[in-house]
Formats: structure tokens, C-alpha cells, sequence
């Protein structure tokens, strides 16, 4: 918005106040391990995404209820922006809230139709973990997530690292863009993928 200030001379002049500071950051998501996962379950995915955004793990196997996928397997990639309120650094606060939804997907390797399903889902503020400091470590988090089928709450220890994009001049990528740690398959699959969640979901809140 526009406000005038006037000065000694009797002149008003305009100004705008500054909007939001927006920053691009890379995050890498890693699933490090699942547990208390329903037992009829052996071929999963997890998902990462926002309105038409998506990251994917490569699929993840599952017995006696734990899956532990392998670093390449189990990380989701994805360029997103978090705003920041001009003053904020100073303030010592962060970015503005940005939530992601993190689904878990049921692969059924036979099926002709409806091969992936989703099982389950919860949300991350990924905004909690943006950093302009550079760090080759990330952070352990704890999700959990309500499972179909399951008993109780499954159990998602997750880690989640940053890279402030400086100098980054593109976009946040388009739906195929944004994949990562998929075979072809897969990725032949992802715009479907994306509008299942989507359609499942209308009542969420995914927007950019």
C-alpha cells in the first residue's frame, strides 16, 4: 500500500512499504526409517508436495512393519521459496509458514489400475528448516502419520537439510522439474500421482 509522509515544505510525497523478502531454497528430504507400519504393506513411496509441486522416493521396501531405504532411495529433492517480513532477520525470527504435505503411498506391483495409493499423510513447515547458513548435516525430525490399516500411528524419522540458492534465477520448476529419485516408470506416472492427491484432498490447503 501507499502512504504519504509531508514534509517542512508543506509537499507530500509517496512511498510503499516494502512486501515480503522471498528466498529460494533447495531442500533435500531424507527418509531415514519407518516404523509401526501396517503389516499388509510391502511396496511403499513417500511423496513430498505442494499445489502441482511433487518429489518422490524411489519405492521403499517394508518388513516386519520397518522399511529403512538406502540414501538414494529415500531422498526427495525440491526447490521451493520462503518469505521472510522485511525486518525479520533483525528481529531474529524466520520464514513465514509453508506447509508441504508428505504422503505415504501403498504400491501394488500386479495392479493394472490404481497401482499407487495413498495410505496416509501429514504436514511439514518446511519454512522451520530454511537457513541461510550453509550445513552438510540437516535435521532429524520425528513424524508421525495415521496410517490405513494401522493400529496405531506410523512412525517417520525424517531428515531435512537446506541450501540457500544465492544466486538461483529460474522458477520453482513444473510438476516433472520438481521429481526426483524416480525410475522412468515412475515419472511417466507423476502428473497422475499429483492429481490423486489432489482430488483425495480438496479440502487442504496446498496452494502456493
Amino acid at each position: 500500500f501507499e502512504r504519504g509522509s509531508e514534509d517542512h515544505a508543506g509537499t507530500t510525497r509517496m512511498f510503499k512499504s516494502k512486501g515480503p523478502e522471498a528466498l529460494k531454497f533447495e531442500f533435500m528430504v531424507t527418509v531415514k526409517s519407518l516404523d509401526k507400519l501396517p503389516s499388509k504393506y510391502k511396496h511403499l513411496r513417500l511423496s513430498l508436495t505442494k499445489g502441482g509441486k511433487l518429489a518422490s522416493t524411489k519405492e521403499i521396501f517394508a518388513d516386519r512393519q520397518h522399511a529403512e531405504p538406502s540414501l538414494a532411495d529415500g531422498t526427495m529433492k525440491m526447490i521451493c521459496t520462503m518469505y521472510r517480513t522485511p525486518g525479520a532477520a533483525r528481529a531474529g525470527s524466520g520464514f513465514d509458514e509453508r506447509l508441504y504435505k508428505l504422503s505415504l503411498m501403498r504400491i501394488n506391483p500386479r495392479a493394472m489400475r490404481e497401482r499407487e495409493k495413498k495410505i496416509g499423510s501429514s504436514f511439514i513447515n518446511l519454512a522451520e528448516y530454511a537457513s541461510l547458513e550453509a550445513t552438510s548435516t540437516g535435521q532429524d525430525i520425528k513424524v508421525t502419520m495415521k496410517v490405513a490399516e494401522g493400529t496405531e500411528p506410523a512412525a517417520l524419522q525424517l531428515n531435512i537439510r537446506s541450501t540457500w540458492l544465492k544466486n538461483y534465477r529460474g522458477g520453482d520448476g513444473d510438476t516433472n522439474s520438481d521429481i526426483s529419485g524416480m525410475n522412468l516408470e515412475t515419472a511417466s506416472q507423476a502428473t497422475s500421482v499429483v492429481s490423486s492427491l489432489n482430488s483425495i484432498d480438496e479440502g487442504d490447503n496446498e496452494g502456493e
